[in-house]
């Protein structure tokens, strides 16, 4: 006698038996016992989980000696010819051979005629999708008004190619893909009745790879036990069906977590060397990372039910490595694995991408949480709305950003503009003190009391210039305080340590002020950029007696300045939002 594989043998003969699909056995049932059932039905949903099966159970219970029943006996000799497929009055029709409209000509006539040994005559097209437009509309008016006696049930997988036409003339029930845990719990009953010994972790393997699908799970353990025999270890379990051990990704978790990256690296050549794909290695990855931040969440049993398809020995396995991530680590890996997984998939070089993408994940560098953002911009917030000037907390790690005066004395200044330079106030003055800008020795002090009698007309006349010029820059000419504005020399004061000072002592913006300078002028002029020390834009500069020299930053200043420090830009850049006006602060 031939072999009959596990997913002939274990089909589900009767509603009780049908895994998954409860809602929809029900409703079968209640139909057949209150004598509400419908003259066509169709049954759409993934492969693999009940739909044929149960148009066979249905098709029994309609026709058993004993019916119709919502239990049919599974013993007459209705029943039993209709398990084995030999009915006379239940025809099983392929929808993707028999799709044409002469098939379904010949279908239209033979409903006519009484069943010849049943109560139904039953009509059961697979894939119905698969017919022509022809084949439907010849089907409609037969479909809408069919004989009493005639009971049409199609199945498919892809519902949304069947006309709207047919699709209201019949009831549908959507299948659901199986869960695991209930395909867990068939498989051992199948290898309990097959007398074969397999652990709960292969048959969670099983049941992962059969992805919701009853009849891939029954097939891929017939593939296993057609390896293994009777005796079915894990890792005979691993090669046939082709996946990742497990124990390799649970490997890589606990690299991540100390940090090693070098471990990363031998991994990486080991799961290379052993044939892999690297794209589906990368996926179960990033699978288990879902995973790990689920248990992270739900650390306990009871809480993560049917969040998992995880067996409990390797839940135990990665609970102690799950403590050694914080949340917002555990969405940081997921997010990098994810697009390392799209690049791997398009890359001619997937190895260097996984590996580059692992070591970088290895540096665990400190990841501010969302809260601790929100508390210190809420402070700072509180800070610039009673006037007080910000102080923010330096970052913690060793990502520490340096300070101004730091980055301005190592920023490479070209030789034409060291004069310049020169001339600027030290910001790292003994006991940070901010002091009041000197002349330089070679610049004489008539430069700073002479300017042009039309000072202060000059100055907005070359701004609305810089406006139209360069629109961006000339924003950091409205925040500076002219100085000097005569023939030969422009002088522009900024208060020490701001935002605007900083710009423009740039070698590229003291370039382009030059430039505009001369432009507008019309004649060689020097700029030079002064410190104010605790001064304001607005104080009073030699050559203007309009403003006051000591009078404090204004609101607004303090809120540009504020809105450019690191931290802010950093939280700008974890929300993905931008910095827009603050009004009413």
């Amino acid at each position: 006698m031939s072999y009959e594989v596990l997913a002939r043998k274990k089909r589900p003969r009767t509603f009780d038996q049908v895994v998954g699909q409860r809602p929809i056995t029900q409703a079968l049932q209640n139909a057949i016992a209150t004598e509400r059932v419908a003259h066509a039905y169709l049954f759409a949903g993934p492969r693999g989980v009940g739909k044929t099966s149960v148009a066979r159970i249905l098709a029994k219970a309609l026709n058993c000696q004993n019916g119709p029943t919502p239990q049919p006996c599974d013993q007459c000799a209705s029943c039993r010819e209709i398990r084995e497929g030999i009915a006379i009055d239940v025809l099983e029709i392929d929808g993707a051979s028999n799709r044409g409209i002469d098939e379904i000509r010949e279908l239209r006539e033979s409903v006519k005629y009484l069943p010849s040994k049943n109560k139904y005559k039953v009509y059961i097209i697979d894939e119905v999708h698969m017919l022509t437009d022809q084949a439907f509309n010849a089907l409609l008016k037969t479909l809408e008004e069919p004989p009493p006696h005639v009971i049409f049930i199609f199945a498919t997988t892809e519902p949304h190619k069947i006309p709207l036409t047919i699709l209201s003339r019949c009831q549908r029930y959507n299948f659901r893909r199986i869960p695991s845990t209930d395909i867990v719990e068939q498989l051992q009953k199948i290898a309990g009745e097959e007398n074969v010994e397999i652990s709960d972790t292969s048959l969670h393997l099983i049941a992962r790879e059969a992805e919701g699908s009853m009849r891939d799970a029954q097939s891929l353990l017939d593939q296993v036990l057609s390896f293994s025999g009777s005796q079915v270890s894990d890792p005979d379990v691993g090669e046939v069906l082709g996946v990742v051990d497990r124990q390799i990704l649970q490997e890589i978790i606990r690299a991540l977590g100390e940090g090693d990256p070098a471990r990363l690296l031998q991994i990486i050549e080991s799961v290379h060397n052993y044939g892999y794909d690297l794209k589906e290695f990368c996926g179960e990855l990033t699978r288990l990372m879902r995973d790990c931040l689920v248990l992270k969440v739900f650390p306990q049993a009871k809480e993560r039910a049917g969040l998992l398809d995880l067996p409990e020995e390797e839940v135990s396995r990665l609970l102690p490595e799950v403590d050694k991530f914080s949340r917002e680590e555990l969405h940081a890996y997921f997010r990098a694995l994810l697009t390392a997984h799209d690049e791997v998939a398009r890359s001619s070089f997937p190895r260097l991408v996984l590996e580059m993408t692992l070591t970088k994940l290895a540096r665990r560098k400190p990841i501010l949480s969302i809260q601790d953002v929100l508390e210190k911009l809420q402070a700072m917030e509180a800070r610039l709305a009673g006037g007080e000037p910000v102080s923010l907390p330096p970052r913690k790690g060793p990502a520490t950003l340096p300070a101004p005066s730091q980055a301005t004395s190592e920023r490479q200044i070209p030789e034409e503009d060291q004069e310049e330079q020169e001339e600027l106030p030290s910001e790292a003055s003994a006991g940070g003190k901010e002091e009041t800008p000197v002349a330089s020795e070679a610049e004489p002090e008539e430069e700073h009391a002479d300017s042009s009698p039309n000072f202060g007309s000059a100055w907005k006349e070359f701004v609305l210039f810089a406006k139209k010029k360069k629109p961006p820059f000339a924003s950091l000419l409205e925040h500076g305080q002219p100085l000097v504005l005569n023939d030969t020399v422009l002088e522009i004061g900024y208060p020490e340590k701001s935002f605007y000072s900083e710009r423009m002592q740039e070698a590229d913006n003291r370039a382009l002020l030059r430039s505009l300078a001369e432009e507008f002028f019309k004649k060689s002029i020097k700029v030079r950029v002064k410190g104010l020390g605790g001064q304001g834009p607005y104080g009073n500069g030699p050559g203007s007696g309009e403003r006051e020299i000591n009078k404090k930053l204004s609101l607004r200043d303090k809120q540009e300045e504020a809105l450019n420090h690191p931290l802010v830009r950093e939280a700008v850049n974890i929300f993905g939002g931008r910095v827009v006006e603050i009004k009413n602060l």
